[in-house]
């Protein structure tokens, strides 16, 4: 169990002796040893560059700061907290020196909205409260006493050094962790999850990182122990660590995850139990030959999906063909593993699935297709495929001051033009186009049939997590990409897919024969003119517009019906920081001092160009782009401060 730490309860005591001096302050903490300069130019790396440049400050007290509220925020909302996780590099490094969108300890951006104003009752207006922490992990603690001890993401990917200047650095790098005694290289700047009465800040090479909600503090690490059970402090960077997207069960209670290793058994699966305990624990999964870094997997009420997809860490046979330590290989087939749910690899087989070679972050929803008898017959999956891995994010370094950055597309591949999505023609498509797609695994002929639902470029798929693994869920939101030669990505809109529109258009097509693609890995694509009609009349986008840029939406349910009928699938809202770039000159942050990010929120029932946010909370801050976000319940946030106040050891 993780005990608050010393320094939290320390912090706490500050924030709250220092809440009566201010009520809207932020400043650079005093356990912050790195003050950071006040820059005149721009940093040059396309992810330290505008508002992907970190920031330092910290909102000062427990209560946060209050912000301006336009419209009427929903009352699904009442009393509950919208945080969202990502890089923020606490050193910067040099202009020229290897860095990626990976790097950078975590920071928690919240927006709180309280039940009610002292003296008010609960029937009023919604306020919201901004507040953001740094996450305080092991290696944010030794990068801040003794300097950046932590491998860049930037170096394993960079394909402009030699093999040898990449080995040296990672030699010092592994030196350092050593001496400085880093016990867990999680930082928490990827993703959250909320399991039993903690919210998790996670980081798939490392152990999850406990923090209190609403303040955003840390706790401390927690691996999933017992009561009272301590962790063994593992020196080998990446041996315990839990995936960045644990899946939760809402029906049985259970959590599942997997985890990946640079030694062999390269790949973990667990089941944590509804109560807490460890029902399935590092059960190796079979199947691998190498560290394969896998991001994301599915599950299904019956089955779990591993995505075995070649992007791989071979340094000497990476380096006898593109120089980089990791590196994705397009001339092997993506393998899909298919265990049950209480996997034990002794008793159990992997079923192995394989399909065109191509690259995967994120899933959406998955389920189990059942005969007339019950018996799962198939298992499918959504996700947001590419051709490969996407090289607009390894943007690693540049080789001199007045030299671009590698990475990227090449010259050639930038003055291409690329085919609409829909044919199977996967070869001519953009090979950076990461586009919602449909997977169905036959579990009797080991069949795999892949169909596109978009034409266009989107990532960080979302669902109504209460329709999670329901057959019948139709929607996923999505963060349309925007890529702009040299910069970093974000998301220019939210894109809404009508999955079963595209799956029934399938179905009549096959029915009459009609269906246009082809062939061979596309047999089951429906078309790009047929998939661009369906858009057109079943898909709805909503454009930020402008300067705007934003990252992950994220769907909140509305609240239980007063006449007791099920809510429709997509009544709720959706949420998404967004940060107009005109308060950026010249890729530097021109008024440090009046920066605006806003808090959009939709009716997810109206996502178009014709619809605006039924409520903006305009932040009197900069929240730099990141990951993924998480909306923890009014109910949570009492579960997390029941625990917490049993667990204060005085």
């Amino acid at each position: 169990m993780a005990i608050p730490s010393k320094e939290y309860y320390t912090e706490s005591h500050k924030d709250k002796k220092a809440q009566s001096q201010s009520q809207s302050e932020s400043r650079v903490s005093a356990d912050v040893r790195v003050k950071p300069e006040k820059r005149t130019v721009a940093h040059r790396h396309p992810y330290l560059s505008g508002n992907f440049y970190p920031v330092f400050e910290e909102t000062v007290g427990e209560d946060g700061i209050e912000c301006e509220v336009v419209g009427v925020i929903p009352e699904s909302l009442r009393g509950s907290q919208y945080i969202r996780t990502g890089p923020n590099s606490l050193r910067i490094p040099d202009e020229t020196a290897a860095h990626h969108f990976f790097d950078g300890e975590g920071m928690l951006h919240g927006v709180y909205f309280p039940p009610s104003v002292e003296g008010e009752d609960e029937t009023g207006h919604i306020r919201a409260r901004y507040m953001n922490r740094y996450v305080r992990s092991d290696s944010f603690q030794k990068a801040n006493k003794h300097g950046n001890v932590m491998l860049s993401v930037g170096l394993m990917m960079n394909g402009g050094r030699s093999l040898i200047k990449i080995l040296k650095q990672a030699a010092i790098s592994i030196f350092r962790s050593v001496i400085f005694r880093v016990t867990n290289i999680g930082n928490g700047n990827t993703g959250l999850a909320f399991i039993g009465h903690r919210l998790l800040a996670l980081h798939e090479a490392g152990v999850p990182i406990e923090t209190a909600v609403p303040s955003l503090a840390t706790v401390g690490e927690f691996y999933f122990e017992k009561e009272g059970q301590k962790r063994r402090k593992n020196f080998l960077p990446n041996q315990e660590a839990c995936t960045a997207h644990p899946k939760h069960d809402p029906n049985t209670g259970e959590t599942v995850f997997f985890s990946w290793r640079l030694l062999a058994p390269f790949a973990h699966y667990s089941v944590i139990a509804a109560d807490g305990s460890r029902a399935i624990w590092e059960e190796p999964i079979p199947g691998f030959t190498r560290p394969t870094m896998m991001h994301d997997f599915a599950i299904t009420p019956t089955y779990s999906i591993i995505l075995n997809l070649n992007y791989t860490l071979d340094p000497i046979k990476h380096y006898n063909k593109v120089k980089t330590l990791i590196s994705f290989d397009s001339t092997k087939p993506a393998r899909f593993g298919i265990i049950p749910r209480h996997f034990n690899s002794k008793r159990d087989k992997v079923l192995w699935f394989e399909t065109r070679s191509c690259h995967m972050f994120h899933t959406a929803n998955s389920w189990d297709e059942k005969d007339k008898d019950g018996n799962v017959v198939a298992v499918y999956m959504t996700a947001s495929r590419s051709e490969r891995f996407v090289s607009y994010i390894n943007m690693w370094e540049s080789k001199g001051e007045e030299q671009p950055f590698g990475g990227g597309k090449t010259p050639e591949e930038a003055r291409r033009q690329y085919v609409v999505p829909g044919d199977g023609d996967y070869a001519n498509q953009d090979p950076d186009g990461t586009y919602l797609s449909l997977f169905r695994f036959d579990l009797k002929t080991m069949e795999t049939r892949v169909t596109t639902l978009s034409t266009i470029s989107s990532e960080f798929p979302m669902i109504n997590w209460d329709w999670f693994m329901r057959p019948d869920l139709r929607y996923i939101y999505a963060a349309k990409m925007d890529i702009v030669p040299g910069t970093g990505m974000k998301s220019g809109g939210i894109l809404k897919v009508d999955i079963r529109a595209v799956m029934d258009k399938q179905q009549q097509l096959l029915k009459n024969g009609e269906l246009k693609n082809q062939g061979g890995d596309g047999q089951w694509e429906i078309g790009s003119e047929n998939l661009l009609q369906v858009e057109k009349e079943s898909h709805n986008m909503h454009l930020f517009g402008g300067s705007y840029g934003g990252n992950e939406a994220l769907f909140v349910p509305n609240l239980p019906r007063a006449d007791g009928k099920a809510l429709e699938e997509d009544e709720g809202h959706l949420l998404v920081y967004v940060y107009d770039e005109s308060q950026i000159e010249n890729g530097l942050v021109a008024n440090p001092d009046r920066q605006v990010t806003e808090l959009w929120i939709f009716d997810a029932k109206r996502i178009g160009q014709e619809h605006e946010p039924v409520a903006k909370v305009k932040i009197p801050r900069r929240v730099p782009y990141g990951f993924h976000g998480l909306h923890v319940t009014r109910k949570q946030i009492e579960l997390n401060q029941h625990h917490l106040n049993r667990s204060v050891v005085v």
